[in-house]
């Protein structure tokens, strides 16, 4: 079997990965129902999640390293010596989609996306947690679930025709980084669950699932 051949069990595997998460992104609204056994049930899960996330992010760090020694090598390949390589170029390409794909779940659990923050500020633990929550449940969850499925067809594609760049001297690999889009889909979708899951214990007024104190800098993370 050559890699090419991956590509329908792999496409099948994203769109199977979808239909098995569906249920589960259910958990935050379980809690809100059921109290504090859901919620001894979800905590595992989510501090697994967290970790998963964390490890994501330390990976996307040494390809945001890579991609500024990358750049740093084109400029002055190009300025100092006039000369160009394509696939140094696309390799810095490469290193800034995996970067910032893969670290986008951890940038969720430590509240660092941008928020278009109008009155969420003002309102109480409680009142952000049910912005929060509605916020996974008509946001989140539906357009990264969507994303999930949309995206086993594209990686089937891109590994049964081998896609590379359409630069002849390009990186043959688009195949592979078209793999890290239903990657950061489920890696996001799982840690969007994960903090809907959060929410629904701040509005239960449990006990908070807290992030893992070896992973996060002391003040951040959700409660």
């Amino acid at each position: 079997m050559t890699p090419y051949d991956l590509g329908q069990p792999l496409g099948m595997f994203f769109t199977v990965m979808g239909f098995a998460l569906a249920p589960f992104l259910l958990l935050p609204f379980v809690i809100l129902a059921l109290g504090d056994d859901a919620a001894r049930v979800a905590r595992p899960a989510i501090d697994l999640i967290d970790r998963l996330s964390l490890a994501f992010e330390a990976f996307a760090r040494w390809c945001l390293l890579a991609m500024a020694f990358g750049m740093l090598a084109t400029v002055v390949l190009r300025y100092a010596f006039g000369q160009s390589f394509t696939k140094l170029t696309e390799g810095v390409l490469y290193a800034h989609a995996l970067g910032f794909l893969l670290a986008a779940p951890a940038a969720l659990l430590r509240d660092a996306h941008v928020r278009v923050d109008i009155l969420y500020g003002a309102l109480s633990d409680r009142g952000k947690a049910v912005i929060n929550l509605m916020g996974y449940a008509l946001f989140a969850a539906p357009v990264l679930l969507m994303l999930l499925f949309a995206a086993g067809p594209v990686v089937e594609l891109a590994w049964r025709i081998g896609e590379r760049s359409a630069e002849t001297d390009g990186l043959p690999l688009v195949f592979l980084l078209k793999t890290a889009i239903p990657v950061f889909a489920a890696g996001l979708l799982a840690q969007a669950m994960a903090q809907g899951c959060r929410a629904a214990i701040t509005i239960r007024g449990l006990a908070p699932a807290a992030p893992p104190a070896a992973g996060l800098p002391r003040g951040e993370g959700v409660a």
